[in-house]
C-alpha cells in the first residue's frame, strides 16, 4: 500500500503524514527532502528584484532520486508533498491518493507563522515570497491535482479528526 498525500503549502499535509505513519507504524517520505535548490537549472521566482528558489514549481522535486528512495521504501509507505499528487509516476504507484483542502487565507496564515517562528525573514519577505511563489503555484500546479484524489480531507481540521477518517476509508477498501 502506497499512500499520496498532497495539497497546498501549509495546508497540514506534513503534520496529516506524520500522524497517521506513527499511527499505522510505516514509513513517511516527504518530497521536500528532494527539492534541488542547489542545482543550476533549479526553478526560481522574482521576488523584490531577487532571484529566489521557487519551491511551488514541480521542477522543484528531484524525481529521479525521489522514486529510487520510493521504490526502496517497503511498503506500505506515506509519500506526501505538495507535488505529491502532480507526478503521473507516483499517482500510478499509488493505493490511495489524499488531498488535503485547506482556504488560502488559512494556508497564508500558517505559513506567516510557521517561516517566522524558523526565521526565514519579516513578514513582508515572507508574504513576498509566498504571493509570488505559493499562490500561482497553487492555482497552476497544486489545486488541479485534486482531480487525482480518491479521498478529500478538510486541512483545517486536526490530525485526531482527519486520521480516523483515513483509516477507516482504508479499513473499507480491505488495505489493512
Amino acid at each position: 500500500m502506497t499512500i499520496l498525500i498532497g495539497g497546498g503549502s501549509c495546508s497540514g499535509k506534513s503534520t496529516l503524514a506524520r500522524a497517521l505513519a506513527e499511527q499505522l507504524q510505516i514509513p513517511h517520505i516527504n518530497l521536500d527532502k528532494f527539492f534541488c535548490r542547489d542545482e543550476p537549472n533549479a526553478p526560481m521566482v522574482e521576488v523584490n528584484g531577487q532571484l529566489i528558489f521557487d519551491c511551488n514549481h514541480p521542477q522543484t522535486v528531484n524525481l529521479d532520486k525521489a522514486l529510487l528512495e520510493i521504490k526502496q521504501t517497503p511498503e506500505p509507505r506515506i509519500i506526501e508533498g505538495h507535488f505529491s499528487l502532480y507526478y503521473p509516476e507516483l499517482r500510478e504507484m499509488a493505493t490511495l491518493k489524499i488531498f488535503v483542502q485547506c482556504p488560502a487565507e488559512v494556508r497564508q496564515a500558517r505559513r506567516l507563522i510557521r517561516d517566522t517562528k524558523n526565521n526565514r525573514g519579516t513578514s513582508e519577505e515572507i508574504l513576498a515570497y509566498y504571493h509570488a511563489s505559493a499562490v500561482p503555484g497553487f492555482s497552476q500546479y497544486i489545486e488541479p491535482t485534486e482531480q487525482y484524489a480518491d479521498l478529500i480531507i478538510n486541512g483545517q481540521l486536526s490530525t485526531s479528526e482527519n486520521a480516523p477518517i483515513i483509516t477507516n476509508h482504508i479499513k473499507t477498501m480491505s488495505f489493512l
